[in-house]
């Protein structure tokens, strides 16, 4: 036996070490021996030496150029990841065996690792044409295939390889990708679980199928997954990111944090762990931390667009406009045609009081992808913002079209064509809207169902889905011990905080600003938290003037503004806006205050868990309705809304020619919102006009498309154009004293008139009204009680319109009712603020009292006492005492 033949046999025995002192003893004697530098190369290679592998085979090649020794070759440049490298020796390879199917895959798979799938792909369908059977090529073919986006043919690879063995679980998997690829979801799925069947072990086929759970909107599902690939591999950062995604879309924010986290430990340079990480921390109230994730991420990556979208909408919503705005144009100036940023760059704008530029942004975003419902959305709302209902209304179609159940949309149109007086469609769309909050549909606005002929029940169950949403993202509060303590040691005062977005020239602040000015500050102490605009207006003035301490919270966050109200020790937060226009509701869902009030603002319960008391009174919500509100009631003895003593009616009145009116005839009128009027509502006006010769029909339209619409709708009840009139917006005083010239106030339902009957009862203008049956329907009843006019309150169309001819033909009794109402305006409940006042805080005094005792909010009712002052009484459960 030779030295060569005794090399050989130990190498094929596993001796390596011995083979490799034969092959370098016939080396020793023969150094030009191609074929001993051959093995005692794959030798080397079999040891772990690949580098001195590598210099071996290059010495046999220059003696001989041999098929096997570039092969060998090439497999010592793939272990060492030299897949450039390898790629040439290949491709050598074929020049000296063209029909090489080692050469071919060995060149196909350095080609694939080195990102060149499309090169990588033919040396692939060269080995598969005679060999065909080998599924392994078939899969690797198939994955080429999809980084080629050719996701059909991807299919087709993998689906032979499991052909051709059915229980490779890594087949089933790829295939799965592929088909997730395509949209096919259901198929994908199955394929997947019959994956995770073969090969429960492997932490890939659970990633995948975690990653298709997540993408077809199943987060339980999902998080059960992706938990078992992370037990399976726990040292994969893309299955921590996996288990991130999943517990994110459950809204388990500390488990996505968690996740993200270790995402983070383990592929520190991955900027999407890094924005995941940004996501889950915004959501557990660490804004400022999530920005330097985010930013993070960008350092990273300086083109993340999805990173820089969530930083620009997490600096809006730190009420940095700016900041997010400089994030969105860089972006943009990167990429012009990114239709999702111009979206997100209309939302800043529009959160920035700039709505008429956030519908020049949104229009962009339209324009690029007209099939995102979504943009349209907020291009209605921006539009809604900025005054332009006719754009909104537009933007609200489009979305119908796009998707027809989307709830939000809907109740948005019904309200815009409202405004506009629009009712083409609108019973059939109100009654769509009321069927989809039956439904229990999220993202219809409260506000949106109060004109409608919605019932208790139905505002109950749109305001309680929309407040749950509103508290989501809050951070609960508590009182700093620092400030528990000096609340402890403090004097006798009650802190009562008042929050609103309306301390302006506004409905609320005309109707606030005495109340607040005669609160008794020798027992309560009064801070105003705004959180609108300072429009700059006297009224503004005032308030700020009459209020004990006025805070502006416009720039803070909403956890900031929480956290200021709780650090200054407010016992009590009263919140004015509701869910109108600029709520910041979310400030109330931290619980800043341990005692919380809806009053004024909003016409019904707010539905949320942690407001305790709403004030009214007895015609506002009558004894029984309890249950459909939220808060326990408290209802004040005279009327549940403040007014000013001091509002001011200019002193000249205009001419009726000044305002459009005929010299002489009857003027009826009804300054409310557009949004009050309906259709059946001007079934009755037109009947009345027409049993009350030369009458007038006197309306206010800001917008000249609601005057239009309401003169064809008038001509298609046969009112004549000229009998409708319509009023101008003008300064308030001038809009009282311009009262004087009507001699009737007819009221609107469902939704009464509120501010706009208790200004034409203090100009003396009588108001008839209808009595409704939920909060909003039931106001201008309570007005009227308290001042002492309860005749003009009427149930029932029939006699509402009879009313109105009766009041019309009978100049003496309207007379004697002018005369009455100004005899009242003096000494009655409705204008006496310090009577109201004294009843308010009586009603403060008793939900302290309870809070103290630490008994749970309960009903109370407050008895007036006329000889000195209100005495109060509590209720049972529904039982009035």
């Amino acid at each position: 036996m030779t030295s060569f033949t005794r090399a050989v046999a130990a190498e094929n025995s596993g001796n390596l070490e011995e083979a490799r002192a034969r092959y370098l003893e016939v080396l020793q004697a023969e150094p030009q021996n191609p074929s001993a530098l051959h093995r005692l190369g794959v030798v080397e290679l079999r040891l772990g030496r690949p580098r001195e592998a590598v210099i071996l085979f290059q010495q046999s090649l220059a003696i001989a150029k041999d098929l096997e020794v570039y092969l060998d070759f090439g497999s010592a440049m793939a272990a060492m990841a030299r897949w450039d490298a390898a790629a040439a020796v290949y491709a050598a390879a074929l020049r000296v065996a063209p029909a090489s199917v080692d050469a071919h895959y060995g060149l196909a798979l350095a080609l694939h690792r080195q990102g060149r799938a499309q090169d990588a792909e033919p040396h692939y369908r060269k080995v598969l044409a005679t060999h065909s059977h080998l599924g392994e090529v078939h899969n690797n073919l198939g994955v080429a295939l999809q980084e080629l986006g050719r996701f059909a043919e991807a299919a087709a690879a993998h689906r032979e390889a499991a052909r051709l063995d059915p229980a490779d679980a890594g087949a089933w998997s790829k295939l799965g990708v592929a088909l997730h690829r395509m949209g096919h979801g259901t198929e994908a799925e199955a394929v997947f679980r019959k994956a995770v069947g073969f090969a429960p072990g492997d932490a890939e086929n659970w990633h995948n199928l975690t990653c298709l759970l997540d993408a077809t909107g199943r987060p339980a599902e999902a998080l059960a997954a992706s938990r078992v690939a992370v037990a399976l591999d726990p040292a994969s950062g893309r299955n921590w990111l996996a288990l991130g995604n999943a517990a994110h879309a459950a809204r388990r924010w500390r488990e996505a944090w968690r996740a993200a986290s270790a995402a983070v430990r383990l592929e520190p340079s991955d900027p999407a762990a890094r924005n995941n990480l940004g996501n889950a921390l915004r959501e557990l109230g660490r804004p400022q931390d999530a920005v330097a994730q985010y930013r993070a991420a960008l350092d990273l990556q300086p083109d993340f667009a999805l990173a820089e979208i969530n930083l620009a909408l997490l600096l809006s919503s730190l009420r940095d406009a700016a900041g997010a705005l400089a994030v969105l144009r860089g972006l943009l100036a990167r990429q012009p045609a990114n239709g999702d940023a111009w979206r997100r760059l209309g939302r800043v704008l529009a959160e920035a009081a700039r709505p008429d530029a956030a519908v020049a942004v949104l229009r962009n975003a339209v324009a690029i992808d007209p099939g995102e419902p979504e943009a349209h959305v907020d291009l209605a709302m921006a539009a809604a913002m900025a005054g332009w209902s006719a754009v909104s209304v537009t933007a609200c179609r489009r979305v119908l079209r796009l998707v027809p159940d989307h709830a939000a949309a809907l109740g948005q149109l019904v309200h815009r064509q409202r405004l506009l007086c629009d009712w083409r469609d609108l019973d059939g769309l109100e009654a769509r809207l009321l069927r989809r909050v039956r439904e229990g549909a999220e993202g219809v606005s409260p506000f949106d169902v109060l004109s409608c002929a919605s019932t208790l029940a139905d505002q109950q169950a749109a305001a309680a889905r929309w407040a749950a949403a509103k508290a989501r993202a809050a951070v609960p509060t508590a009182r700093p011990q620092a400030v528990a303590a000096a609340v402890a040691a403090r004097d006798a005062r009650l802190r009562i905080g008042y929050l609103s977005s309306d301390f302006r020239e506004h409905a609320m602040g005309h109707l606030m600003v005495d109340a607040l000015e005669t609160h008794d500050r020798s027992r309560f102490a009064v801070t105003a938290y705004s959180t609108g605009i300072d429009d700059g207006s006297a009224l503004r003035r005032r308030l700020e003037r009459g209020i004990e301490r006025f805070v502006d919270l416009r720039r803070h966050t909403d956890a900031d503004a929480a956290r200021a109200i709780a650090a200054d020790g407010i016992d009590i937060l009263v919140d004015l806006t509701g869910f109108t226009t600029f709520s910041r509701s979310s400030i109330l869902a931290a619980r800043p205050a341990p005692v919380q009030v809806n009053w004024l603002g909003y016409p019904g319960t707010l539905g949320a868990e942690y407001v305790d008391y709403i004030v009214a009174d007895p015609i506002v919500i009558a004894p029984g309705e309890e249950g459909f509100f939220t808060e326990q009631v408290v209802r004040l003895p005279d009327c549940y809304q403040p007014n000013d003593r001091r509002r001011v009616i200019a002193e000249a009145t205009p001419t009726r020619a000044d305002c459009g009116l005929p010299g002489d005839g009857f003027v009826f009128c009804c300054f409310n919102s557009p949004y009050k009027l309906t259709p059946a509502l001007f079934d009755g006006w037109a009947r009345i006009l027409a049993a009350v010769p030369g009458s007038v029909l006197w309306l206010y339209a800001g917008d000249p498309q609601v005057a239009a619409n309401l003169r064809r709708e008038g001509e298609a009840r046969g009112v004549n154009p000229g009998r409708l009139v319509f009023a101008r917006p003008m300064p308030h005083a001038e809009h009282l004293a311009r009262h004087r010239l009507a001699d009737l106030f007819l009221d609107t339902l469902p939704y009464n008139a509120h501010t706009t009957a208790s200004d034409a009862l203090w100009a003396g203008l009588p108001v008839l009204t209808r009595r409704g049956t939920t909060f909003a329907g039931r106001v201008a009843a309570s007005l009227l009680r308290a001042a002492g006019l309860p005749e003009l309150i009427v149930d029932g169309q029939e006699a509402y319109e009879a009313a109105a001819v009766t009041l019309a033909r009978s100049p003496g009794r309207l007379r004697d009712l002018r005369d009455r109402l100004a005899r009242n305006r003096p000494v009655c409940a409705l204008f006496d603020t310090p009577r109201f006042a004294r009843h308010l805080e009586a009603a403060y005094r008793e939900m302290w009292e309870i809070h103290r005792a630490g008994g749970a909010p309960r009903p109370i009712t407050i008895a007036a006492d006329d000889t000195g002052g209100p005495i109060s009484a509590l209720q049972g459960e529904g039982e009035a005492t």
